[in-house]
């Protein structure tokens, strides 16, 4: 063996050291904790946008309910204005004249009943 060091020389490990291997595997650590805490920063960003747009969703929604309120406090109103008669004549008759020739029209068994759904439906569709 130190016949063969002597004419050939020490024999040269082309592996990379132990320490260059270290430093390259921290370096590549740090690279992924950096690389996870840019994704969760991304996603957090991501929720706050989606939480954000909810909220904004919401408030439209509030503020189109407080714009539908006022508009039927508005109407309340020039009906409170109105005589008696006038507020029937104008609201109540049309819809009733409505329901009771369908009543003479389908001849139901019990025509209170039909007439007060009749009603509702027509306020329901009124209403929209």
């Amino acid at each position: 063996m130190r016949v063969y060091v002597e004419r050939n020389g020490r024999s040269y490990n082309y592996l990379s050291s132990v320490k260059s291997l270290n430093n390259k595997r921290e370096d590549h650590l740090t690279q992924e904790e950096s690389d996870a805490i840019k994704n969760k920063a991304e996603l957090t960003a991501q929720e706050k946008a989606v939480e954000q747009k909810k909220h904004d969703q919401l408030v439209a929604l509030a503020e189109g309910r407080l714009e539908f309120l006022n508009a039927h406090n508005e109407a309340l109103k020039a009906n409170e204005k109105l005589y008696m008669r006038q507020f029937l004549m104008k609201a109540i008759i049309p819809v009733l004249t409505e329901g009771m020739i369908d009543v003479w029209r389908v001849g139901p068994t019990d025509p209170v009943d039909y007439l007060a759904d009749y009603i509702f439906k027509k306020s329901n569709e009124c209403a929209r």
